[in-house]
């Protein structure tokens, strides 16, 4: 220890022919070089599930653990999402009669199981896309983009996702993403506004760079409030980040514990590997 102090002191030291002396003179010769932290992909949806439970998010990104095959609500909101991609496109009609075209060209009853099933989905598509295409046609939107596949960084995490629209408005912009879910949330409770929001602020692109003025959550199935909005400010941005932050933290840290809550009751790993649910 004292040859060590001494060394650090800046002195003369000289080193004995003991193991562990030409060890450690060695070792102090080396310059150290920090590693390399790998960059950490997330997408909103990623940092969502692990912010419900990260016991989830390990199951689905980390162990790739299959989840059920059949899943007739994510089919049936894929296939909505596709429709209104397409519904949107420059000098299309925006119309009930085009919309209900669109989803019947869309519509795959062989990726439901039950046929029952899969009748009552496309009633419920049917009425809630002519509800939306009646409601567009009377403020019809400037649509800058669909379907935007985006990408950026924050330090070491890559985050990457799609916005499902955004427009030109008189105020400015608006970014849209579609909800078929029965349960409406806030807007300003929503990690993929933010970060939609924060690709914004640093995108390069002249006509969509800047935060935008207005973020919008469309509740399809909301038959008298369907548009839950949210204009986000720079502080609401910079929590996000130290959210993002956090939670690629406790991923490289292993930090995977369960958490019990509502998101429980679609889970399909609550009976197969959640210690939570252990009979």
């Amino acid at each position: 220890m004292d040859l060590l102090n001494r060394h650090d002191a800046g002195e003369t030291v000289e080193w004995g022919d003991e193991k562990w002396e030409v060890t450690l003179k060695v070792e102090l010769n080396q310059t150290f070089t920090p590693a390399i932290r790998e960059t950490l992909s997330l997408s909103a949806s990623a940092i969502e599930t692990y912010l419900d439970c990260p016991l989830k998010y390990r199951f689905r990104q980390v162990d790739k653990i299959p989840e059920s095959p059949s899943r007739p609500q994510l089919t049936f909101g894929t296939i909505i999402h596709r429709v209104l991609d397409r519904f949107h496109v420059a000098d299309g009609a925006l119309s009930a009669e085009r919309i209900v075209v669109l989803l019947n060209e869309e519509w795959r009853p062989a990726e439901f199981e039950y046929s029952e099933r899969e009748k009552k989905l496309k009633s419920q598509a049917v009425e809630m896309l002519t509800r939306y295409a009646e409601r567009i046609s009377t403020a019809p939107p400037n649509v800058l983009e669909t379907e935007l596949s985006f990408s950026f960084d924050l330090d070491d995490v890559r985050i990457s996702g799609k916005i499902d629209r955004i427009d030109d408005t008189e105020c400015g912009k608006e970014v849209v993403d579609y909800k078929t879910s029965k349960r409406s949330t806030p807007a300003k409770k929503s990690i993929q506004l933010s970060v939609y929001s924060l690709y914004l602020q640093q995108c390069e692109d002249g006509k969509l760079s800047g935060i935008p003025d207005k973020a919008t959550l469309y509740f399809l199935r909301d038959k008298e409030q369907p548009k839950h909005s949210h204009s986000f400010s720079e502080n609401e941005l910079e929590l996000t980040k130290e959210k993002i932050a956090d939670v690629a933290k406790r991923i490289r840290g292993g930090k995977f514990e369960p958490s019990v809550g509502f998101h429980c009751d679609w889970c399909d790993y609550k009976t197969l590997a959640c210690p939570s649910w252990e009979s």
